[in-house]
């Protein structure tokens, strides 16, 4: 129910806008970035409140300043807890109690400051706890200059956050982690504690043991998008991921081949990409992709200008996983390269409409 017009006598010189109703204003207030809005509502008694009445909301750590990390991160996480506090004060003048307002949209884009951690995980619980939340991301990442000696402490540390805040990150939508250090089954265990996860992105991260693969088995999970961009492991295998549509593995170096897909009977867009070492043999797609990859629809290769690392097979080995596919591009191909390999793509997937090179 909309919120009554403020009572305010429009005059000659008086703010037309101000005379809005709360609903209409805190509208204008969500589509501004939010250090606007809180700069919009500090010009006039009328809007003080407004800010703390917003249903969407975006906290960028980047934003906040502070002489050190943990002053920045004193910073954000005081101003999430003002802003997420369920009872909102109401406006001069207005009567009755005050009003709760639930989050509908929440992004936290934080540092990983193991004392700031407890004060971020209870915020966030009460701010969900009406069960009308439709989007949590976390976003954490290190402060720049931290030591590269801690990255495996600093991953325990966040898979301690994530274990003593269930209710959290059972919410979360989509999840972003830089520079952290996993153990062997730490990736998998996140992802069946994330009941709503839909995107996960690991940026920089590693494996305690890189020697070994990162393998996700995640037959319950939600989880539609898996983002590995210079993920330091022997590979990646995605054992059973039904829910899976798209996948982004980027990286320097890994064993061919790089990933191998499961059961992973959605998918439909694959982008890969690494420099292959000149002592690796290429490998064939079949290695790679799944049989239970029927919606396969398009299909980005990067090679970085470096060592082809495909090797040429049977057209009819790739037939039944390449039967939808109908975008592919392939990246960084020298130019002296003869792409007369690439014939048995053609042959494999008849309802191919793009087929490009690009630089």
């Amino acid at each position: 129910m909309e919120s009554p017009p403020h009572k305010l006598n429009v005059g000659r010189d008086e703010d037309r806008i101000s005379a809005l109703t709360d609903d209409l204003l805190v509208g204008i207030l969500e589509r501004l970035d939010l250090r606007e809005a809180v700069r919009a509502s500090a010009l006039s008694s009328r809007w003080r409140h407004l800010p703390y009445r917003l249903s969407r909301l975006h906290l960028e750590v980047g934003h906040f300043q502070g002489a050190t990390p943990l002053e920045v991160m004193d910073a954000f996480t005081g101003a999430a807890q003002r802003l997420l506090s369920l009872v909102v004060p109401l406006a001069e003048g207005e009567g009755g109690s005050a009003a709760i307002i639930p989050i509908k949209a929440l992004v936290l884009s934080f540092y990983m400051s193991p004392p700031h951690l407890s004060a971020i995980g209870r915020t966030v619980e009460d701010a969900v706890s009406y069960g009308k939340t439709e989007y949590l991301e976390f976003s954490i990442s290190l402060p720049r200059g931290s030591n590269a000696s801690l990255l495996a402490e600093f991953g325990q540390q966040f898979m301690s956050f994530s274990q003593a805040y269930p209710v959290a990150f059972w919410w979360l939508t989509r999840l972003t982690l830089k520079n952290l250090v996993f153990g062997h089954s730490d990736v998998t265990e996140l992802i069946n504690a994330c009941n709503k996860l839909k995107h996960l992105t690991l940026s920089s991260c590693r494996l305690v043991d890189q020697r070994s693969a990162l393998r996700i088995d995640t037959p319950c999970s939600g989880l539609r998008r898996l983002d590995c961009i210079r993920f330091r492991c022997e590979r990646i295998e995605l054992i059973s991921v039904p829910e899976l549509r798209t996948v982004l593995c980027c990286s320097r170096h890994y064993e061919n081949p790089p990933v191998r897909f499961g059961d992973v009977p959605q998918l439909c867009h694959v982008n890969l990409g690494y420099l292959a070492k000149v002592s690796q043999a290429p490998f064939m797609l079949s290695e790679c992709l799944s049989r239970s990859s029927r919606n396969l629809s398009k299909l980005n290769l990067n090679f970085f200008s470096q060592t082809i690392w495909i090797q040429p097979e049977q057209p009819k080995r790739l037939t039944a996983i390449f039967r939808n596919l109908t975008d592919m591009y392939l990246f960084g191909i020298f130019p002296e390269c003869d792409l007369s390999w690439t014939l048995f793509i053609l042959e494999a997937a008849p309802a191919l409409r793009n087929f490009k090179s690009l630089d």
